[in-house]
């Protein structure tokens, strides 16, 4: 008998064949799934003053990365060093707002709708300014070198969380002429988010339809806009994640991806929408944070689920990998996601120990070469740190396999390369009954693991514990079973 770790499906029920109940602190293969590196930081590694109000990675003409984040009062950018500078103070965001980020051009350009839109040059640094012509926009976005704005005040200085502005060709200052527009929605609900999926056109969301903005061959204007989907928009722009021609976003009703070929899927649907629905805190789905690990192709969204009480330090984080089609879940402390490209530094700069054993960055982590992309978080000391550290602890936890006799459970092998962690038997022998689980027991040294138990209804899990040596796990094989009575 053969029980593959299949991809994660718990709205399907457990007795779907080949599904995972539960996949978390992993990665997936094309077969079975691999470890997830656990957050680490380095030793010199600085923390904001409070809790983060956005995050934003850009890259600099010579080819660097940086990391900004907007804060209670401040926005601060983080050194090679991974400490933090301010290059704007005295700010005062609205309280549910984050601030909204774009590269354009030399500038940083940062928005709220209480400090209205602001500009840094980020190659020759200096003082930030205001930009009061934008008209104090929530969400910004660059498409076809054309700052938008969405969500702005009107002509006579009232928000109108339906109405889009555009700034002048190559021009973040200018919002009246050489080009600038403005255009207000009637249907669809408010504005939510915006981003480019190529160099002339990008995805609209509102709260309840889908749009796509193009740039040039629109008549007599630069842009033009059209629906593509309706009733189901997002729940906020923090889910909003935009790469490589690709936008997901979690709706009211699940996770969504659109891409130029594709079109909009529903990416979650049957597999995991209801589970996350049912997990996270209904009445804060709008602090659901998304962000890309570009190396593992992989989508992940933290999020504040039932169980916790802070609405700003999560430990939940759901993701889901477009190469492979597959969902999988993560436990890790965090206050906010996101990516971007290290610098080169050396073992010894990283930590302060006198010894490499202590440290729990891996030998080959790409958090050690610089210019690698990785996935990385501010932790619940608001410190930002890379996926790059020892492995997570894992489990994968299989649904039901449902025989015509009781059968007996005496071994079985679990099919990975990792020493470590145990395997537990878990038995019922109706399917209303609630699934008993024996103690998990560890591998023998043939690699099987002894197990004992009987039932009509059989399930595995697989556990591994943090900081293990492992490169896969596909699933459960050679059971040892014997027969029992018919059922």
């Amino acid at each position: 008998m053969d029980v593959p770790f299949g991809p994660l499906a718990p709205d399907q029920g457990e007795l779907t064949p080949g599904t995972l109940m539960v996949a978390d602190g992993v990665v997936p293969l094309r077969e079975g799934y691999g470890p997830f590196p656990g957050l680490s930081l380095a030793a010199t590694a600085g923390a904001l003053s409070t809790a983060p109000r956005g995050l934003f990675a850009y890259t600099k003409y010579d080819g660097t990365w940086s990391l900004v984040a907007g804060q209670d009062t401040a926005v601060a950018i983080m050194a090679s060093d991974y400490t933090w500078s301010n290059i704007d103070t005295g700010l005062t965001p609205t309280a549910t707002d984050d601030f909204s980020f774009a590269r354009f051009g030399t500038k940083l350009l940062y928005t709220n709708t209480t400090d209205g839109l602001r500009a840094y040059d980020v190659e020759s640094g200096g003082a930030a300014s205001a930009v009061a012509a934008a008209k104090a926009p929530q969400w910004i976005f660059v498409c076809g070198n054309i700052l938008f704005g969405l969500n702005c005040l009107d002509n006579s200085g009232s928000r109108d969380n339906r109405l889009i502005r555009s700034s002048a060709f190559s021009d973040h200052t200018n919002w009246t002429t050489k080009g600038a527009d403005y255009q207000g929605l009637e249907e669809g609900g408010p504005l939510v988010w915006g981003g480019p999926i190529s160099d002339t056109a990008a995805l609209i969301l509102q709260s309840r339809m889908v749009r796509l903005l193009q740039v040039g061959n629109v008549g007599n204007a630069l842009w033009g806009i059209q629906s593509i989907s309706q009733e189901f928009g997002s729940v906020g722009y923090r889910s909003c994640v935009s790469f490589d021609g690709m936008v997901f976003w979690l709706a009211t009703d699940g996770f969504r991806m659109f891409s130029v070929n594709g079109g909009i899927k529903r990416i979650g649907s049957g597999l995991v929408d209801q589970w996350f629905l049912a997990d996270a805190d209904q009445a804060n789905l709008a602090l659901v944070q998304g962000t890309i690990d570009p190396f593992r192709k992989n989508v992940l969204w933290r999020y504040k689920s039932n169980s916790v009480g802070s609405t700003t330090i999560f430990e939940n984080i759901i993701g889901y990998n477009w190469a492979f089609d597959r969902w999988f879940t993560l436990t890790v402390q965090t206050a906010a996601l996101a990516y971007l490209s290290t610098p080169a530094v050396t073992w010894d700069a990283y930590g302060t120990s006198t010894t490499w054993d202590t440290e729990d960055v891996i030998w080959d982590s790409r958090a050690l070469s610089g210019g690698q992309p990785l996935f990385g978080a501010l932790n619940g000391s608001y410190k930002f740190g890379t996926f790059g550290g020892s492995n997570l602890a894992a489990t994968l936890t299989t649904g039901l396999i449902d025989s015509r006799v009781s059968g007996m459970v005496n071994w079985a092998k679990p099919i990975d390369d990792c020493s470590a962690g145990t395997l537990a038997l878990g038995v019922k022998d109706t399917l209303a009954a609630t699934t008993t689980w024996k103690t998990g027991q560890s591998k023998a040294s043939s690699g099987r693991v002894p197990l004992r138990g009987r039932g009509l209804e059989l399930a595995f899990s697989r556990v591994i514990p943090a900081a293990s040596t492992w490169t896969y796990a596909k699933g459960v094989d050679y059971l040892d079973v014997k027969p029992g009575g018919p059922r």
